[in-house]
């Protein structure tokens, strides 16, 4: 879906500061960020020999890795909870504050919320269940669940993520929001971002995705930080595009 197909209702009024639910809900893209870097360097720093790379892992070396690395995966996987509360409700109070109620734009950005923080803690849940039954469940077993980690936190949560950005930059682009220059990127780089999802059926695309959540990471802490700045409120007349 590109971002030129979504458009707000046409009777829909411009949104203004007085309607944005607060600013200290920029925190939360900030958090997103932090909270699932944070969980990548303490997974690696508590793991126990070899780090376990998804998409080439065996059944035996997934079953090693959980065996041994289980403090490791549980704090990862805290983390990785808290990432995915903290971007519910960043999508949430930004879809919110956009006024796309009954819009496809607000379909899209809901759905493109639901799907990218639902997919990471669905992501999570495959690997706590992997930590409890790894040792005695069968290679298929290990594998599926080791698969379905990799495709809920990998393709399925950027697909969301670039939906969730495509939508609200265009959104955002329309009004004249703040900060510019993160909504005119959000509406080159969410395309690309839900682009990766392809990584599905084309696994060698599974390489590139850390890129993928870099540029998804700077849209989210420059919407943040422009939430928090007060920039965000700043709406312009309807003009022309």
């Amino acid at each position: 879906m590109g971002p030129n197909r979504i458009r707000e209702a046409d009777d829909a009024a411009p949104p203004r500061a007085a309607d944005a639910p607060g600013r200290r809900w920029g925190w939360w893209g900030i958090v997103f960020v932090v909270a699932f870097v944070a969980s990548i360097v303490a997974g690696n720093a508590l793991k126990v020999g070899e780090s376990l790379y998804l998409p080439d892992a065996s059944a035996a070396q997934l079953r090693d890795f959980y065996a041994t690395s289980a403090v490791a995966v549980l704090v990862q996987s805290a983390l990785q909870i808290l990432a995915a509360v903290a971007l519910y409700r960043f999508g949430w109070r930004l879809r919110a504050a956009l006024r796309t109620e009954g819009t496809r734009a607000g379909a899209v950005l809901g759905w493109g919320t639901a799907i990218t923080a639902g997919s990471l803690l669905a992501s999570v849940v495959c690997g706590l269940v992997l930590l409890l039954v790894a040792e005695r469940a069968g290679d298929p077993t290990v594998a599926a669940l080791g698969r379905a980690a990799l495709v809920l936190g990998g393709a399925a949560h950027l697909l969301g993520s670039g939906l969730l950005i495509t939508a609200a930059s265009a959104v955002a682009r329309r009004s004249h929001r703040r900060p510019r220059w993160v909504f005119a990127y959000g509406r080159v780089v969410g395309p690309l971002v839900a682009a990766s999802a392809l990584s599905v059926l084309v696994p060698p695309l599974v390489r590139p995705e850390p890129a993928f959540r870099l540029l998804a990471a700077v849209w989210l802490v420059g919407v943040g930080i422009g939430v928090l700045r007060g920039a965000f409120d700043e709406v312009g007349q309807d003009v022309p595009a």
